[in-house]
């Protein structure tokens, strides 16, 4: 038995089939495009690489699926890998629509399966750092927060024509409210559920994509929290912030600086924690906690579930923009 099908040979693939070969676990890939196999093929020789996933299936016998597949294709490798009893890795965002997700979940349940979204930032340092500092009570009660998420699409994946890219094509689920959608996820994890959105969503730059370049929300979290959210892909200076204001201290996190700071009021003074660029050390603290919990039978850190929960949210923000309205999130 292979440990790992990877259903998709594109970036994400590409890392995880690496990391997961790095740390002594078998895989084998499901690509479609002939160049990406060669590609694969010269990196990783012995790695079995297959032109669909019905030939996949029909070679070998498979532990987990890891879906790293463009947003709108995930529903059916999906469904099908769990069909057969496969543990899910799930590629964020879980899908382009609510579509499905549902079935997918009762389907996860039905077989007892481990299913985990691929929020990798939840495993990223100065974040945990941020989460700590929360949880010790350094901030006090969180009133407001903001999250800022900006870089420039055509720098994403300076290798190719960002018109090409998936993330500039609507009908392959592209575009910055589905792609970034770490920001939700990382906002609900440090200030708790949103309950509510108002959101612009829109392309407004000279980009030439399909899709959706800005998102700016408002959101609330429960009723005495409020914060928002901003999302774009035209920001040529690649920058990503978090900043958490509480009754008791302020945490700013600099992503792309990977810094975290606390205010010390008493002090008059900021205190900073600096950690060491190591963008891949996420994914595979992501991945060995996804086998652990596999091994163990535990729900992961962020499991299915909570990738539905962002859905929803990505959902509600584009019925906000098209309504003009709050949309509430039960």
């Amino acid at each position: 038995m292979i440990t790992a099908l990877v259903v998709g040979g594109g970036s994400i693939g590409k890392r995880h089939l690496r990391n997961l070969l790095a740390t002594g676990r078998t895989a084998a890939v499901v690509e479609t495009r002939e160049d990406r196999r060669a590609e694969i093929a010269a990196k990783h020789p012995g790695v079995p690489l297959h032109p669909s996933l019905e030939a996949a299936l029909a070679a070998e016998q498979y532990r987990v699926g890891f879906i790293c597949l463009p947003t709108a294709y995930h529903m059916d490798p999906a469904l099908a890998l769990a069909g057969r009893g496969l543990h899910l890795f799930v590629e964020k965002p879980v899908s382009h629509t609510l579509d499905r997700i549902p079935e997918l979940l009762d389907l996860v349940e039905q077989k007892k399966l481990i299913a985990m979204t691929g929020f990798c930032m939840r495993f990223f340092q100065p974040l945990q750092k941020a989460k700590e500092l929360l949880t010790a009570g350094r901030a006090g009660r969180l009133v407001t927060a903001r999250s800022f998420t900006g870089v420039y699409l055509p720098d994403w994946h300076p290798y190719e024509d960002y018109r090409s890219f998936y993330m500039a094509k609507k009908d392959q689920g592209g575009g910055v409210l589905l792609d970034e959608c770490h920001a939700f996820d990382w906002m609900q994890w440090l200030c708790g559920p949103i309950t509510a959105v108002s959101a612009v969503v829109g392309t407004f730059s000279d980009l030439e994509v399909e899709t959706d370049d800005v998102c700016e929300a408002l959101v609330r979290f429960g009723p005495r929290m409020v914060g928002s959210i901003h999302l774009d892909m035209v920001d040529r200076s690649a920058r990503s912030e978090v900043e958490l204001i509480g009754t008791e201290s302020t945490v700013l996190v600099d992503l792309e600086g990977h810094t975290v700071r606390c205010y010390d009021h008493k002090g008059r003074k900021w205190e900073r924690w600096s950690f060491e660029p190591a963008y891949d050390r996420m994914y595979v603290d992501e991945i060995e906690h996804f086998f652990a919990c596999v091994e163990n039978g535990r729900p992961p850190l962020v499991d299915l579930r909570a990738g539905y929960r962002v859905q929803r949210i990505i959902d509600a923000c584009a019925r906000s923009s098209a309504s003009r309205r709050f949309v509430d999130l039960d």
